[in-house]
């Protein structure tokens, strides 16, 4: 970003040259060096409005757990910092797009509410688990979801329920500039003890077959129609696949795993040598579930 910013954007909460390895759960990256951190909605539409006038490229970060860094970013970064508030109505949960995942997982839990279960164990913001459509054992949140607020690319409020061809797996048109303000989840009464009997269940299994004591970004690759991408992988003989400090994961071989000083370079080095190793063994083209990001002043974009 080499045009300075306009003041209105700059009036917005800020923060410059945060490295994201403090951002991201992978730890991988360089600097951030616009961090915009809006604690309302309000500053978020001032960010965004001020970006649409004059032309800036910008991008969302969420939570930092589907993100894959490579290299430092110029353009300004929003990461929303509204209040992390729930709101319980019958049995409907509405949260901020701050509000961390797995909290809200268990909040629902603790109050007999159930439908969350299956994001108990999925990381990161809830804002970005709804760009994304997230989901975990044959559950996504869009079904689930019953309203959502975001921000339009132009800087309008709109609050609506989702509709056909809005959502599909791991995706969702909440791209381009468009930003999530909050949503609101239709649940189900439960039993609270069986509820949480079910979260810690879930939790169990993610914590004995994924890596969650090494640094990560969750899944790196989607699964292929009708297979699974961590099988493919692990099935070419690439567990343990180590680039320096980045590594295929022995447990899980869809996830790769920081050791700790893993590099930009070698993350995607790694990333790449994964992607073809496959498509010689099998013939499939793995994709990218994570967000990469590079420094691209010429568009925007969005992980959690």
């Amino acid at each position: 970003m080499t045009r300075p910013l306009p003041d209105a954007l700059l009036q917005v909460p800020h923060r410059r040259d945060v490295p994201f390895s403090k951002l991201t759960t992978l730890g991988v990256g360089g600097l951030c060096h616009w961090l915009f951190e809006p604690t309302t909605e309000a500053e978020a539409q001032t960010f965004v409005r001020a970006c649409a006038q004059e032309g800036l490229p910008w991008r969302v970060l969420g939570g930092g757990s589907n993100l894959v860094v490579l290299g430092d970013v110029t353009t300004p970064v929003l990461r929303l910092a509204l209040p992390k508030t729930v709101q319980r109505e019958g049995n409907t949960l509405c949260a901020t797009a701050s509000h961390g995942h797995i909290a809200l997982a268990e909040a629902a839990a603790t109050i007999g509410l159930s439908g969350l279960e299956f994001a108990s164990g999925i990381p990161g913001s809830l804002g970005g688990a709804i760009r994304m459509n997230a989901g975990a054992y044959g559950r996504e949140w869009v079904e689930v979801l019953a309203r959502y607020r975001f921000l339009t690319p132009e800087g309008d409020l709109v609050e609506k329920a989702p509709e056909p061809g809005e959502f599909r797996y791991r995706w969702s048109f909440l791209t381009g500039g468009r930003v999530i303000l909050s949503a609101t989840a239709a649940l189900a009464e439960g039993d609270p003890a069986g509820i949480r009997a079910r979260v810690a269940e879930f939790r169990g299994k993610r914590g004995t077959s994924q890596p969650l004591s090494k640094r990560n970004a969750g899944c790196i690759f989607k699964n292929p129609p009708g297979q699974s991408a961590g099988r493919l992988i692990d099935q070419a003989g690439l567990k343990g696949l180590r680039i320096g400090d980045a590594e295929v994961s022995p447990e899980h071989a869809n996830f790769l795993v920081n050791h700790g000083k893993a590099t930009a370079a070698e993350f995607a080095e790694l990333m790449a040598r994964v992607q073809a190793a496959v498509a010689e063994r099998w013939g499939v083209a793995l994709e990218p579930e994570v967000e990469i990001w590079r420094d691209d002043p010429d568009g925007s974009s969005s992980g959690h």
